[in-house]
Formats: C-alpha cells, sequence, structure tokens
C-alpha cells in the first residue's frame, strides 16, 4: 500500500503542495483530479523520487521512501508513465521495452511480461524494428506504458495519459489500465479528464491549489455536485 501523509512540496519559496494526505490501495485503480496547477504531477513526482518533500513522508508498504532516489524506487516497484510519454525517439521499439526491464534478472519473467505488452498493444510487436521517434502520439503512448510495465511494477503512475489522444486511442489505453487492475495490479492515475479517470477509478481524490478538497469512490466522486460543475462542465 502507497500512503502520503502530510506531504508538501516546494518549487523554491512557492509552496506546491500544502500538506496532503492520501492512500492507494492494493488491486485498485486511484485517480487524483484537478485543474491545471493543482500540483498533481508534483504529487506524482514526490512519490517516484523526481521531487523530495519538504515535509511529510511517503510510505511504502510501510517504508518511508520520501528520501530514496528515483532508481531505488523503481527496484522497489513503483514506476512512472510520464506526461508526454518522453519514449527514447533514436531508439527502437524493442530497445525502449528492453530499457523498461533493465534492472530486472529474470529473463523468463522478461519475456513473458514482452508478451503480456504485445496482448495489451498489438500494434507494437509489428513496429519492433521501427524507431519510437516515428511512432505516432497513440503508439507513443503505447510505448511508454509498456516500457513501465517491462519494469514489473507492484504500482504503476500514470501522469495525463489521455493527453492529446483521438478518442480512439484513448478507449485502448484505458482499456489497458483496467486490465491492468484485472490482473492484480495497482494504478495511480492522475488526469484532467475527470470523466474518463473517474468512471475507472475505485476511488478519487480532487487536488485544487495543493490541497485536497475531497475524496470518495470514483462514483461518488463522478455524482458529487461541487465536481461536476468544476470539473465534469455540469
Amino acid at each position: 500500500m502507497l500512503e502520503l501523509i502530510d506531504v508538501r512540496a516546494r518549487y523554491g519559496e512557492v509552496e506546491a503542495l500544502h500538506g496532503i494526505s492520501m492512500t492507494v490501495e492494493p488491486g485498485r485503480i486511484t485517480t487524483i483530479i484537478g485543474a491545471n496547477g493543482a500540483g498533481k504531477t508534483t504529487t506524482l513526482k514526490c512519490i517516484c523520487g523526481l521531487m523530495k518533500p519538504c515535509g511529510g513522508k511517503v510510505l511504502w508498504n510501510g517504508r518511508d521512501i520520501s528520501s530514496l532516489s528515483p532508481r531505488e524506487i523503481v527496484k522497489a516497484g513503483i514506476t512512472l508513465v510520464p506526461e508526454g510519454r518522453h519514449v527514447f525517439p533514436r531508439m527502437t521499439v524493442s530497445e525502449n521495452l528492453e530499457m523498461g526491464a533493465y534492472l530486472r534478472k529474470d529473463p523468463a519473467g522478461v519475456r513473458r511480461d514482452r508478451d503480456w505488452v504485445f496482448e495489451l498493444f498489438p500494434a507494437l510487436k509489428t513496429r519492433l524494428s521501427q524507431m519510437a521517434g516515428t511512432l505516432s502520439g497513440g503508439e507513443q503512448q503505447m510505448l511508454a506504458v509498456g516500457r513501465a510495465l517491462m519494469s514489473a511494477p507492484d504500482l504503476l503512475l500514470m501522469d495525463e495519459p489521455s493527453m492529446g489522444l483521438a478518442p480512439m486511442l484513448v478507449d485502448e489505453v484505458y482499456s489497458a489500465v483496467s486490465r491492468i487492475r484485472g490482473m492484480g495490479g495497482t494504478v495511480l492515475l492522475v488526469e484532467q479528464n475527470a470523466v474518463l479517470a473517474l468512471g475507472v477509478a475505485d476511488r478519487g481524490y480532487v487536488l485544487d491549489l495543493g490541497s485536497i478538497v475531497l475524496s470518495g469512490t470514483g462514483r461518488q466522486l463522478l455524482h458529487d455536485p461541487g465536481v461536476e460543475k468544476a470539473y465534469l462542465g455540469v
């Protein structure tokens, strides 16, 4: 289980997170929604080690990981799919997937997970020798998710996976997210598309200007009048 306890974060003198607390339960999809600048990406950075909290704790299965490096956090079982995909453009699809497994020492498991990635995203299997930078935006997003899954994470962090994608490709990515949960995986999802995120989430948090202002099940938040007005355009 992941637990954030009174986590604070700063950019210089500006505090971006004002003591947020939340939990991510195993085998569930948890989502954080909120407007631009709410602190969603900063929260993920604090979890995966790209940013060090200036207060509070990030606990992973009871262990304080707040001061660990990104590499150590990947080894502990947490992997990030970053906003904007960020594949290695001058490497092939196959090489990108290999990079996802660079810390692993179980060749049979790597082959198994590679086959699972191809099951989730069949288009990648037909483009193994293609340079990642020449893929479409949707294919790059699939590759970014696939590369993250190659690390065999216990917790998959996803930052705005639907951004810039055509509706059909968004459906494909979110179908994969649901299948990851169906296989017992745990996902923490950051999304501006609140309807999409809350529609698949077991639990959600609403972040506003660095503070959590609402939480509940995905269904509860989807039908909350305040959320509908502020984030769903109702």
